[in-house]
């Protein structure tokens, strides 16, 4: 359970990684025009492409790495992850940290559990 928390983990601050970039590309102007609100049709634009993108490669990343029920991981933990960031939209900085955390939040909530012995009742 240890190894696949942290796999989700470090796949979820990597995408936290790549948001940020994303963010300040757009936020500086280089990738878009500042002119009659370029920048922030961008912005809205690359939103869900980037929820799309992110989960389809954190689903990749963590099945790859051999990590049990990686899409069960990938998709809820990407998708809040990516409404987060929008909600706190001053402070990219953490989002890195919101990937990661929520990455590994539901690694934990959507490993297997392991059963104890069944007792007999004889």
């Amino acid at each position: 359970m240890g190894r696949r928390v942290a796999l989700a983990a470090g796949v979820g601050a990597l995408l936290g990684l790549a948001w940020w970039g994303m963010f300040e590309l757009l936020a500086s102007g280089t990738v878009c025009t500042k002119d009659n609100w370029g920048c922030l049709g961008a912005f809205v634009t690359s939103i869900p492409i980037f929820a799309v993108a992110g989960s389809v490669v954190g689903g990749l990343a963590l099945r790859s790495l051999k990590v049990s029920r990686a899409w069960l991981v990938a998709v809820p933990a990407t998708l809040m992850a990516v409404v987060a960031m929008v909600l706190l939209l001053g402070v990219t900085f953490l989002a890195f940290a919101v990937f990661a955390a929520l990455y590994a939040l539901i690694a934990v909530l959507t490993g297997a559990r392991r059963e104890g012995p069944v007792e007999s009742s004889h």
